[in-house]
């Protein structure tokens, strides 16, 4: 869509989710959503806007489907990590050292 020059791509609805359901108001037709990163946002909503989450089906949309990648081997049979985010920096000595997250591996593995 967005190479399309006659659409807008800020126009485009986009989802996000799932969230955790907190607090339901009938009366109201409205829901309150745990919101763990976004503290400017209201986290109660209509429910005209909300949507029922569905898990993706792997054998319908297989591209859609995050799977972690393992290292990458080189040539000579040695192990290539890729980083994903650097954590923390300190100086040691001359040089620096970095606390790092690895692609396709969790916090323990920092």
């Amino acid at each position: 869509m967005a190479g399309d020059p006659s659409r807008i791509t800020k126009f485009i609805p986009c989802s996000d989710g799932p969230y955790k359901i907190i607090n339901s108001m009938p009366e109201f037709s409205a829901y309150t959503l745990e919101l763990l990163n976004s503290p400017n946002i209201f986290p109660t909503f209509h429910t005209s806007q909300l949507k029922h989450f569905t898990e993706n089906d792997a054998l319908l949309f297989p591209s859609w489907e995050h799977i972690s990648p393992g290292p990458i081997m080189t040539s000579d049979g040695m192990e290539e990590y890729a980083i994903n985010r650097i954590i923390d920096e300190w100086r040691r000595g001359r040089g620096h050292q970095y606390l790092v997250r690895w692609v396709g591996y969790g916090p323990e593995e920092d």
